[in-house]
């Protein structure tokens, strides 16, 4: 069967892998012009994306690629008082793994290596522009008019998916929550910190993590209306930091020594939701990943899905099926997971604007609704990919 992945990131490239696992050879068509050029600061990946990489013999990417392990998170008013706590402590016993944050870049270079010495071809600075559909398979075009001949297309171009808008061109298009994200890390002098501390300041949310003296950072940055894709390309950090410290200008000291030691963020990225998409596949095409599924960075699984959904997806096309019967049956088992995730992301997202009333209201439900949480997070934590995937069609099924 020949493949073509379009997009290199985390999804694309951990899919690579597993494809050549399973027996294949795919293409790797990348947009951008080298496998250094991912953005974004830092993440988390979830218990269940460490169990993901694992399944495909992955395990000590997380390591290779500097990652440190965290338990839990803590919650905190804009006084610094903590009101509610995710303890995770527990979870190497509970789930065989714990939550690991990685530098993003050096997570998707590492992933891109393994990719590329598994023996998986890469294409960089290969912009798709069409998708044509015939009897044979699926004719991929780029923007330097060079095609591709291929029996089966995998969306793994994120949000913003070029694959999904040429497949479904009335599909709900990306929607702006009304935040900036933006980031970094700088050393300063504070302890380190087991738990990752998230407080709910006075105008913007505060997140941050120390280790070895190196705090990683993050906050949110209420903007009404939303900025020009563009806007942020060439960021002018003096003045981008400036507005960050007056936001948290009132804020605990913590966030205030961050801040003062920061001297720029490595970005600023608007944060969008993607609706509930209709449908994820056709008999030729399908999405993984962020393309069909973005989820809040509240909820700490973005990375984690992605490699899940690589993983299953894999195990579904090397049973043999035809592409069409495969996608159905990965579409199947993930579907109602992902958007499950989306969803409770929603809500978390939600509790993050400031307001007196508001801030009052959730510092006394807080509690009650983090509760929820912890259960949702036992839910995703837990998982497991499963080592046979089923038919969509039930026990008995013919396979192509």
């Amino acid at each position: 069967m020949r493949i073509l992945v379009v997009g290199g990131g985390i999804a694309g490239a951990t899919l690579a892998v597993a494809l050549r696992q399973a027996g294949f050879d795919p293409l790797v068509a990348e947009a951008r012009h080298s496998r250094a050029a991912l953005g974004g600061a830092f993440l988390t990946l979830a218990p269940n994306g460490v169990n993901a990489l694992r399944a495909i013999g992955l395990g000590d990417v997380p390591s290779a690629a500097e990652g440190f392990e965290v338990s839990g998170l803590d919650m905190h008013n804009a006084r610094g008082r903590r009101i509610a706590e995710l303890a995770g402590e527990h979870d190497l016993d509970r789930y065989g793994a714990r939550g690991v944050v990685l530098r993003r870049a050096r997570l998707h270079a590492e992933l891109t290596r393994r990719a590329q010495a598994a023996g998986a071809r890469y294409r960089f600075g290969a912009r798709l522009v069409d998708l044509r559909h015939h009897a044979a398979g699926v004719t991929a075009v780029f923007a330097d008019d060079e095609t591709v001949e291929v029996d089966a297309v995998i969306g793994a171009d994120g949000i913003w998916s070029t694959v999904r808008r040429l497949t479904w061109p009335d599909a709900p298009r990306p929607r702006y929550t009304g935040i900036v994200d933006c980031g970094g890390w700088t050393t300063v002098d504070l302890p380190d910190t087991s738990r990752q501390q998230m407080y709910f300041g006075h105008r913007a949310f505060f997140g941050y993590v120390v280790r070895d003296s190196l705090a990683y950072w993050f906050t949110n940055v209420p903007r009404r209306d939303e900025p020009e894709r563009t806007e942020f390309d060439n960021l002018d950090h003096q003045d981008w930091m400036t507005r960050i410290r007056e936001l948290h200008a009132d804020d605990p000291a913590p966030i205030r020594a961050v801040l003062g030691a920061a001297n720029r963020s490595l970005g600023a990225w608007p944060l969008y939701d993607l609706p509930d998409l209709p449908a994820w596949h056709t008999s030729t095409v399908c999405l993984v990943g962020d393309a069909a599924h973005a989820v809040s960075p509240s909820t700490g699984q973005g990375a984690s899905l992605a490699i899940e959904d690589a993983v299953v997806l894999a195990r579904h096309l090397g049973t043999g099926r035809r592409p069409e019967t495969a996608f159905a049956g990965f579409v199947a088992e993930r579907k109602s997971r992902a958007e499950k995730i989306v969803r409770f992301g929603r809500q978390i997202g939600d509790r993050k604007a400031s307001s007196a009333a508001g801030n009052l209201f959730r510092d006394l439900t807080l509690g009650f609704f983090l509760r929820m949480g912890a259960k949702a997070a036992r839910e995703q934590y837990a998982y497991r990919v499963p080592q046979r995937p089923e038919s969509p069609y039930g026990p008995g099924a013919t396979r192509a």
